[in-house]
């Protein structure tokens, strides 16, 4: 396809900060230095009492592409992904944390270039590489790259990471965008995106993209048994849609009664080691 073309596509970057203002700064940085320019970065402030929006002022001063919106009062992931949505003016959407960056700076341009040239495709990721909170690298994994191999996993894992993937705003907003309910809260990018495979195809490029930094110490909080919970009520929900249910939702009891184990364990376990572990095996 003609480079031309590729570069004519905008694509609306979309970044929800809550308080982010202490590392907020790289992951836009991670932005500017993508070798694809035609993008706009909307930065949607969830309502921060830090000083957030003096950070992202000075930002703008240096690139207008940076557009800031900020929330009167705190509303939520939910809602603040679907205001960058609605303020978005791209064809296509990408999605960053504001504590994640990217780390290939080609990120950009190959993900508009397979979507471009794979019109049946609607959403499409990136591997990642995990780092400690001295930048360290800890491990790197890649996710199912075609739609088969995804397919056939989703039901029982989310085969995408939020902050790697690129999206086609249309066919999210046939859907509304991404749900604002109790029933999906923390879990809404994986119920997205169990939605925009009923719609069409999806990818994941063989790139290590996106570093995030996994906190090291002990498992103490119980979000992730809620979370595990609603994961098996999307596998229900889904379960005609896509192959695999027995083997989904045993897997996620599974993974919910070990993790409710080492919650209650009296020994402390390193965060790290089980999400490494967890990737690799689960």
């Amino acid at each position: 396809m003609d480079k031309d073309i590729i570069m004519d596509k905008l694509v609306s970057i979309i970044l929800p900060t809550y308080n982010g203002s202490g590392r907020i700064v790289d992951a836009v940085k991670s932005i500017i230095s993508q070798s694809y320019d035609n993008w706009e970065l909307l930065v949607v402030d969830d309502g921060s009492i830090d000083n957030t929006e003096f950070v992202i002022d000075n930002l703008v001063k240096d690139d207008k592409r940076i557009k800031y919106f900020k929330n009167k009062i705190n509303l939520g992931i939910q809602k603040t992904l679907n205001r960058g949505l609605k303020e978005a003016k791209g064809e296509y959407i990408a999605r960053i944390d504001d504590d994640d960056e990217w780390v290939d700076k080609d990120k950009l341009h190959k993900q508009v270039e397979f979507l471009n040239n794979n019109l049946d495709i609607v959403l499409v990721g990136t591997g990642v590489v995990v780092v400690n909170d001295n930048n360290n690298e800890l491990f790197r994994y890649l996710l199912p790259g075609s739609d088969r191999e995804i397919r056939n996993k989703i039901l029982g894992k989310n085969c995408f990471v939020h902050s790697s993937v690129m999206f086609k705003k249309d066919a999210v907003l046939g859907f509304n965008g991404y749900d604002e309910s109790k029933d999906t809260r923390h879990v809404e990018d994986y119920d997205l995106w169990l939605k925009l495979g009923t719609i069409g195809k999806f990818a994941n490029l063989p790139i290590y993209a996106v570093k995030f930094t996994s906190r090291e110490g002990s498992i103490s909080s119980t979000n992730k048994i809620d979370q595990f919970k609603k994961d098996i009520k999307l596998i229900k929900n889904y379960k005609n849609k896509y192959p695999n249910y027995f083997g989904a939702i045993i897997r996620s009891y599974a993974r919910l009664v070990v993790y409710g184990l080492i919650l209650k364990s009296p020994i402390k376990f390193s965060l790290n080691k089980l999400i490494k572990f967890y990737k690799k095996n689960w």
